[in-house]
């Protein structure tokens, strides 16, 4: 591009230098002086100079006729009229390029803020669609939310469902073992009325000193617990409607095992454990609580996890 430039440059530089070297011919004429000042500005000129270089060496070329065939009138005026017609080309030409590059600038200028709308509509086009899914996943958090919500209800009902049905099952199961241990001690008192009965007679009226008192124990084996446990399984409940009936206001020790294979600490709470429930039990069946002496004896050789009852006077 530089060396075209440089190029244009020279030609015109030949042109101008050609027409001083014949300016002596047409020193007289003001229309060639006219048309050589245009030319000249125009040439000069650091914008428009550069921009025109073949309509510049065509008006050159005219000047050059000017001088050299325009010395008769008639003839002059015909080259003045080419002359003054190339150097309005030049610059009409000049300045069309000029016009050109404006044209070219504003095309670029169009083209970058129709590119800059784009990216900004892209923009917005991509923030958009990332609200929609940071929304999308809101939603999708708040459906799982409220499922798990549900699943936990649902699990709650079915929870509360099955310990309602569980203490059903224990009320009815509480319900015949208070029947059992009720005919028990029935069938109790009804014996205990029998032992006293038969025991009654003349012989027995002629005796004035008091017979001697022997201790009742009553073993409640190893079915009344379960390992490791201190509520009573119904065999234990039966043997207690014994025990109540056979006590008859009578002192009543408890003496409870925990054979249960757990250090001495834990076997002796246990076994104390054991002896309550089997006090709580008697209280339950008419037996007065201050007639009851419980002992957690813990381990025992030769005992198992049950416990023994003593009957006495005292």
């Amino acid at each position: 591009m530089i060396a075209a430039i440089r190029r244009q440059r020279w030609v015109i530089a030949a042109l101008l230098g050609a027409v001083c070297a014949g300016a002596w011919a047409a020193k007289d004429d003001p229309d060639y002086d006219r048309l050589r000042g245009e030319l000249n500005r125009l040439a000069s000129d650091r914008t428009l100079g550069t921009l025109a270089p073949a309509e510049i060496a065509l008006a050159e070329q005219a000047l050059n006729n000017l001088v050299e065939f325009g010395g008769k009138r008639k003839l002059h005026d015909h080259y003045v009229f080419l002359a003054d017609q190339r150097v309005k080309i030049a610059y009409a030409a000049a300045q069309a390029v000029t016009q050109e590059r404006k044209l070219q600038a504003l095309d670029r200028e169009h083209d970058q803020i129709l590119i800059a709308a784009s990216r900004r509509d892209a923009e917005q086009a991509r923030m958009e669609l990332e609200r929609q899914r940071i929304q999308s996943l809101a939603q999708q958090e708040e459906a799982d939310r409220l499922r798990a919500e549900a699943d936990d209800a649902r699990t709650q009902t079915e929870q509360t469902a099955k310990q309602a049905e569980t203490a059903k099952k224990q009320a009815a199961q509480a319900r015949k073992l208070a029947d059992a241990q009720a005919r028990e001690a029935e069938l109790a008192r009804k014996e205990a009325a029998l032992l006293a009965a038969s025991g009654a007679g003349p012989a027995a009226s002629k005796s004035t000193a008091p017979a001697a008192v022997k201790a009742v124990s009553i073993v409640l084996g190893e079915s009344t617990f379960a390992p490791g446990q201190f509520a009573l399984k119904p065999a234990g409940s039966a043997q207690i409607a014994k025990i109540a009936a056979a006590a008859g206001g009578k002192s009543v020790r408890i003496e409870a095992y925990a054979n249960d294979g757990g250090s001495a600490k834990a076997n002796a709470t246990l076994s104390q454990q054991r002896a309550h429930a089997i006090r709580d039990a008697l209280i339950g069946a008419g037996v007065p609580a201050k007639s009851i002496v419980v002992v957690g004896v813990g381990t025992k050789p030769g005992a198992s996890r049950g416990a023994v009852a003593s009957i006495s006077d005292h």
